[in-house]
């Protein structure tokens, strides 16, 4: 006996999106400014294994080898009041103690230890100061939806 698909009615107000797109959209880029943004390429494009795709004579945008991800901008621009960033990154590694020794031979700086809602890892600052964390998510932290 064949079994009947139950007619979907169509989308009206909202796009077609993959599961992992929650509302509609996804972060598509984060910005970064900067006070020496070469520096800040060499550290973000080693550090994340991004690739630089646009360079011009004041701003870089890093992205991800295989389109994966939130690309990163970085662009010359002071930050304001001189206090900790606004925005930071969270960084999940597979192994986190090993990820942030490599990231100090990048010019990484140790900020300290953090235990936020069960997760537990490193706050870092970039060679800018500007704040990061990384945590070991584990292999299970790197399936990739948009694979």
């Amino acid at each position: 006996m064949a079994t009947r698909r139950a007619k979907v009615p169509p989308m009206r107000n909202h796009a077609r999106v993959a599961w992992f797109e929650t509302n509609g959209i996804r972060v598509g880029r984060v910005t970064v400014d900067c006070a020496n943004v070469e520096v800040m390429v060499r550290f973000w494009s080693a550090a994340l294994g991004y690739e630089v795709v646009r360079r011009d004579k004041d701003a870089a945008i890093l992205r991800h080898p295989a389109g994966a991800g939130p690309k990163l901008l970085l662009r010359p621009g002071a930050r304001r009041g001189g206090g900790p960033s606004r925005l930071h990154l969270d960084l999940y590694a597979v192994d986190a103690e090993r990820v942030v020794g490599w990231l100090f031979t990048l010019g990484a700086r140790r900020v300290g230890p953090y235990d936020e809602d069960g997760e537990r890892g490193y706050v870092l600052s970039d060679p800018e100061g500007n704040e990061f964390r990384v945590a070991t998510a584990g292999p299970a932290g790197f399936a990739r939806p948009f694979a």
